[in-house]
């Protein structure tokens, strides 16, 4: 792609940039690792500037990003046959055809979320905030909330049923479920 307008390269850094997280989402839905599916989105990313040139801006960028992202999966999965750990081969076709088949739904429910944790008190969104966004541990969770392990894990767990109970009744209010 070294003869690339600049256009056209910034035209994929800002779509790239744009389906980070679904591309993300799509890999390590894939693989069991998430430092594995971190080092195969940059492998993705770099085989799609390779393969720019050929992509038709035309068409929708994700459906086209996910053949890659497959690839790549492949390409790791092949690096890795030592490891009795992995799924096989029609099971990762499998995965990959229920991913992008549940894709418009996973993006609902993602939505429904947010919306959901808009209704939680200002400390109540904080806790989920720290543990699931934030990845903090639970040591610095309790000194930091003031909570003993067993009331943390607790609130967490309920929190995410009250979550889990939201988005369950946006689905169904919208009739998707």
């Amino acid at each position: 792609m070294s003869s690339a307008p600049p256009e056209r390269t910034e035209r994929l850094v800002l779509l790239l940039t744009q389906h980070q997280e679904p591309l993300f989402r799509y890999i390590f839905s894939l693989v069991a690792c998430e430092a594995d599916a971190r080092d195969i989105l940059q492998e993705t990313s770099l085989a799609l500037y390779r393969k720019f040139d050929g992509y038709d801006l035309s068409l929708p960028f994700l459906p086209w990003a996910y053949r890659f992202a497959y690839l790549q999966v492949q390409k790791h999965r092949d690096k890795a046959a030592r490891s009795p750990l992995l799924f096989s081969e029609d099971v990762i076709d499998l995965l990959a055809h229920d991913r992008e088949r549940m894709e418009p739904e996973l993006n609902q429910r993602l939505r429904f979320l947010d919306l959901c944790l808009e209704t939680l008190t200002a400390r109540d969104k904080e806790l989920v905030t720290s543990r699931y966004a934030m990845r903090q541990g639970a040591v610095e969770m309790m000194q930091r909330f003031a909570m003993s392990r067993r009331t943390l894990f607790r609130n967490l767990e309920l929190l995410r049923q009250r979550l889990h109970d939201c988005v369950t009744r946006q689905l169904q209010s919208e009739g998707l479920s």
